[in-house]
């Protein structure tokens, strides 16, 4: 019964999952269960009964267990120890484990020993301890000062950040310190000595540590902060100050950016409304009701209201007030477009409006009653002019830089003996000079080619004049003058009857000296009605900049500044918009001349080659041989060329190139019937959604504050509008990054038929 009982014991002694070892009072093994074996590495049969401890600690000290060192030192240290008294007798590690060895004194001077692996509790440690390293060297980097108090009001924790944002000296911050302490300190610093620093401590004295509590200070440097107090679940606290001084300074920016545009609005000599996406108006200037004096508006009203209360007060006109209406309700606000009307109290007004970003459209009005009677007056007088021309007494050639001719009046041939074909225009000089020498103008034929030689070589570019005998007999006097485009303008005055020559020269005079008054007061009306108000905003600018108040003068002189560059750039494009008008009412003649577009496009092309070159841009040429003659403005599709040009330069980065090509269209083409022309460049490239928005007018893509592209944002709006008059169109294709092709398609029905062709 007494081994049974004892096996019992042992197999339970055994089965124990903390390493147990029994020593009697000789300091021999009593017993050993599995787990101190297993703590040791050692089989299941090591270290029998009776086995001397220091014989199995020697055997574990060379084995390594208590680790590197000299192994009877160990062994000394270990049978040194005290066994009478419980305690820990060291921890040990031995292959990758950890274990704490606790000493328990037995009756008669026995005791027990026991192995409680310790490896799991180590590694989280371990774990733990790098943990809080991290946070630590988080907290002590991070922008944000930030600090923990305990219900008690106790500084638990502040990383550096927090001190240095308050302008305390970190040293005097530690954990133990009072929230009350830490008000009394910054008192005492120069950062607070101010009124409002002042307020600001009695605030944070004042604030609970109950709901989150939030505060705003601008410290003496002209930094801002912002000071959150947010509560802790054991009612203790956290204090975050984040440094927000760029979101600060930003938000000044932007107060006074919108300061400067009400005032702009006030002074601007347009009337402008604005609509929200519910077309319901969200501002007005003052402008625009007196434009509109009669029919004002006023914040809130929606544009269904207003349409209605116009077309029953007849301002769009006679007719169906309901019809009227929905008219122009029909009108589509999210696109730009422009339309002129006569008011009922007789004025003309132009009425320009333009999308919005959030959905709603702006409407500007403009007085233009002044301009219509100026360009009305302006078309009697270019009448008369081209009447005059047609029948005055002279005859007058025009030749262009290039050469050409382009165009005479019937006088001229007449009065040269030359059939009117051969004044055609877009002859070059030599072939009208050859016509001059076949009937008979240069002498007889044996020096006839000699004298049209020398006639050819006289320099265009000074004026000068000499009488001639026509073949017929007629004494003329024919004069040349250089017109500023580099071209000149050949003049021939029948003296045969010399006073009455000089009757009808003096008239001539008189006539043009006339016209050229009109002229005059014409651009003085232009000048005073459109320069006087923006001369008003500048001169506005000049004096706000020498006025100094509560904001530094620095400041005032920068808003002064801007103020008067704006007014200048309103200036320019308001004659670029006179310009547009002109073009976008068809106030052109398409059809003036013939156009030789070879050297057009070659003529556009070296006038941006200068450009190119300084940019580091090159330009290719892939121009069909003998490019078709077009009947068209030259001038104005000179514009267009050049427009683009410039535009391919300018978004080209240097090293990139600009390609110019143009071809007569192949006879199966449907879609390029006539003639095309492509520039293509490898600049920055427009998206797909831009590519039709870049041809409303005023637009620009770098909407940002540092735009590095300056423009008015009406080129390619005028562009197209030249090309569509001529009966073509222009369009784009482009990828982001890798360029923008413009193509110029102009009809088959321009294109001037050759004989023989």
């Amino acid at each position: 019964m007494t081994d049974l009982l004892t096996v019992s014991l042992e197999a339970v002694f055994d089965s124990i999952p903390v390493g147990l070892g029994v020593v009697d009072a000789s300091s021999r093994i009593v017993l050993m269960n599995a787990a101190f074996r297993d703590s040791l590495g050692l089989p299941h049969d090591a270290f029998p009964a009776g086995t001397p401890v220091e014989e199995a600690v020697r055997a574990s000290a060379l084995r390594g267990v208590y680790g590197p060192g000299d192994p009877d030192a160990q062994v000394a240290a270990v049978m040194a120890a005290d066994r009478t008294r419980p305690g820990r007798l060291r921890r040990r590690t031995f292959a990758g484990r950890s274990f704490d060895l606790y000493n328990t004194p037995l009756p008669g001077g026995s005791y027990v020993v026991s192995a409680v692996e310790t490896t799991p509790l180590l590694a989280a440690r371990a774990e733990a301890e790098a943990a809080l390293t991290q946070t630590s060297s988080a907290l002590a980097n991070v922008r944000i000062g930030l600090a923990v108090f305990d219900p008690q009001r106790q500084l638990l924790l502040a990383n550096p950040r927090f001190a240095a944002l308050l302008a305390l000296p970190p040293d005097r911050l530690v954990p133990g310190g009072g929230f009350d302490a830490m008000l009394t300190l910054m008192e005492s610093r120069e950062e607070y000595a101010s009124p409002d620093s002042a307020s600001f401590i009695a605030s944070l004295r004042t604030a609970a540590f109950g709901p989150p509590w939030t505060m705003r200070r601008v410290r003496t440097d002209g930094r801002s902060i912002d000071v959150m107090i947010d509560p802790l679940p054991d009612g203790g606290c956290t204090i975050a100050i984040t440094d927000i001084t760029p979101q600060a300074r930003a938000e000044d920016e932007a107060r006074r950016r919108a300061r400067l545009l009400d005032m702009v609005l006030l002074n601007i000599p347009h009337g402008i409304c604005v609509y929200g996406p519910d077309h319901c108006v969200t501002m007005v200037n003052d402008t625009y009701n007196k434009v509109m004096h009669g029919a004002p508006v006023s914040i809130g009203e929606s544009l269904t209201t207003i349409i209605r209360r116009r077309a029953e007060a007849g301002e769009y006109g006679d007719g169906d007030s309901a019809a009227v209406m929905a008219i122009q309700t029909a009108l589509a606000f999210n696109h730009g477009h422009m339309r002129r009307r006569t008011r009922p109290n007789g004025i003309t007004i132009d009425i320009r409006t333009a999308p919005l970003p959030d959905g709603g459209h702006m409407s500007v009005v403009t007085d233009v009653s002044a301009l219509v009677h100026a360009e009305a007056d302006s078309r009697r007088h270019a009448t008369a002019m081209t009447t005059m021309l047609d029948n005055i007494q002279h005859g007058i050639i025009l030749f262009n830089a290039d050469r050409r001719l382009v165009a005479s009046n019937p006088v001229a041939a007449e009065l040269l003996d030359l059939p009117v074909s051969a004044l055609a225009p877009g002859q070059p000089h030599a072939q009208v000079i050859d016509a001059l020498r076949r009937f008979g103008h240069f002498g007889s034929s044996a020096d006839s080619e000699q004298g049209a030689r020398e006639f050819m070589k006289l320099d265009r570019s000074k004026p000068f004049g000499e009488e001639i005998t026509s073949p017929s007999g007629r004494l003329l006097f024919g004069q040349s003058n250089p017109t500023p485009s580099g071209g000149w303008i050949s003049t021939f005055t029948d003296i045969t009857h010399i006073r009455q020559a000089e009757t009808e020269l003096r008239r001539a005079k008189e006539r043009a000296e006339a016209a050229n008054q009109a002229k005059s007061r014409f651009l003085a009306t232009m000048s005073h009605e459109l320069r006087t108000p923006l001369n008003a905003i500048i001169g506005f600018s000049d004096a706000l900049a020498r006025e100094s108040g509560t904001v530094p003068a620095s400041l005032v002189k920068e808003f002064s500044s801007q103020i008067n560059d704006s007014g200048k750039q309103l200036l320019s494009l308001i004659n670029l918009i006179l310009d547009v008008a002109r073009i976008d009412s068809s106030r052109f003649e398409s059809d003036a001349e013939i156009v030789d577009m070879g050297r057009t496009i070659e003529s556009a092309v070296r006038q941006i080659e200068a450009t190119a070159r300084s940019a580091g841009v090159t330009i290719k040429r892939s121009l069909q041989a003998d490019l078709p003659r077009l009947r068209g403005n030259g001038r104005r599709l000179a514009e267009v060329l050049s427009q683009l040009l410039s535009n391919a330069v300018k978004f080209t980065a240097p090293g990139g190139s600009v390609t110019v090509e143009a071809a007569r269209a192949r006879p199966e083409s449907t879609e390029e019937n006539g003639l095309f022309v492509a520039i293509s460049d490898t600049g920055i490239g427009i998206s797909e959604a831009d590519l039709e928005r870049v041809f409303e007018p005023f637009t620009q893509l770098d909407d940002s504050l540092s735009r590095q592209h300056a423009g008015t944002g009406l080129g390619l709006f005028t562009a197209r509008a030249i090309v569509a008059a001529h009966g073509g169109h222009l369009s784009l294709t482009s990828h982001p990054g890798k360029g923008t092709i413009a193509r110029i398609v102009l009809p088959n029905g321009r294109i001037v038929k050759e004989a023989g062709l």
